[in-house]
């Protein structure tokens, strides 16, 4: 009888170990599973922190960049500047201002087969473009004596009614830096310029007729201004 007690006494004891151990074995098990999403919790932040720090230090080094364009445009260092646009694209693909700045600085050089891609390339990145790119991309076209191109990329900014002129001055203080200056008083007479004479070489004397006209109130507007 006495034996029979501590034979139960016994597997009582083996039970409550084997107990204990699985209880111990359970809590490693989530202890391990914890410390594992908090590494990869902290890892995704870390990558998160370092991803938002690259994209502000990207924003930060290609504002310096287009600096440098402006400085090196101001100063006719045309081939630093198209370098230093060459290099902002290299970083930034569809930056707009760096692509109108290169087409800028290859109207400079008169390399009118370098500066349509350039303005091409801003027109793909916005469409809606009604400015800068599309006005000198039609006298890109203008210049090389493609006058059907240049009538549809000068209609394009005189699409925009009322806010053409606008739209040409910002750009042009913008991109031109204050160099040739003079074009923000009167770019819209300049563009209707360029597109009265590319109706004229293409025979449309009806369109020409009604761009002379608007060409003659803007001309007329601005002697009003400037005496």
């Amino acid at each position: 009888m006495k034996d029979s007690k501590q034979t139960h006494a016994h597997s009582q004891s083996l039970v409550k170990e084997c107990a204990c151990d699985h209880g111990h074995e359970n809590d490693h098990g989530h202890s391990h599973d914890h410390h594992s999403l908090s590494y990869l919790h902290r890892w995704l932040l870390t990558l998160l922190m370092a991803g938002v720090l690259l994209l502000l230090l990207r924003s930060f080094i290609v504002g310096q960049m287009l600096v440098r364009v402006t400085s090196y445009a101001t100063s006719s260092s045309y081939s630093d500047a198209v370098r230093i646009c060459k290099k902002i694209i290299a970083i930034d693909k569809d930056n707009k201002q760096a692509w109108t700045s290169l087409g800028y600085t290859y109207m400079d050089l008169s390399r009118m087969d370098m500066a349509i891609p350039a303005f091409e390339k801003v027109l793909w990145i916005n469409p809606q473009d009604k400015g800068a790119a599309s006005f000198e991309l039609g006298q890109a076209y203008y210049l090389k004596g493609d006058y059907t191109k240049a009538i549809g990329n000068f209609e394009r900014v005189r699409s925009a009614g009322p806010r053409a002129a606008a739209l040409l001055d910002a750009d042009v203080l913008k991109y031109r830096h204050g160099k040739l200056g003079f074009r923000s008083i009167n770019s819209m007479q300049t563009l209707l310029g360029l597109l009265l004479e590319c109706y004229k070489k293409t025979g449309d004397l009806a369109k020409a007729e009604e761009i002379q006209r608007q060409y003659d109130y803007y001309k007329n507007k601005h002697s009003k201004i400037l005496f």
